[in-house]
């Protein structure tokens, strides 16, 4: 079985959300599903990003909701949470630095 772990962006992500019974009740299932190293159903649309994210994954909780989450061999880390426009015009501008153009969106988990 995986490990678990919440990056604390993360968690700030979750406290503000507010999702329908249906996408938690996913949100339970498809995480117990990665947990246990198994394939997410074809629904979740389960895909590797680009870009800023590169290396990361996200999968739909339905409507536009989503995860976003990064795996090794033994922990998943859960990254962000919530709608496309919530997490993908902020990538851009939030990890902006003077010294580089873009650094990678997380940092690992501590």
């Amino acid at each position: 079985m995986m490990e678990l772990k919440r990056h604390r962006i993360f968690i700030n992500d979750f406290k503000k959300l507010k999702l329908l019974d249906s996408q938690f009740a996913k949100f339970i299932k498809y995480i117990n599903m990665l947990c246990e190293d198994l394939l997410l159903p074809c629904e979740a649309r389960d895909h590797e990003l680009l870009g800023e994210y590169r290396g990361f994954r996200e999968f739909h909780l339905g409507g536009d909701m989503l995860v976003i989450h990064h795996r090794d061999d033994s922990v998943i880390t859960l990254a962000r949470i919530g709608t496309h426009s919530q997490l993908f015009k902020q990538a851009s501008t939030l990890y902006r630095t003077p010294q580089s153009d873009l650094v990678p969106p997380l940092l690992p988990y501590t």
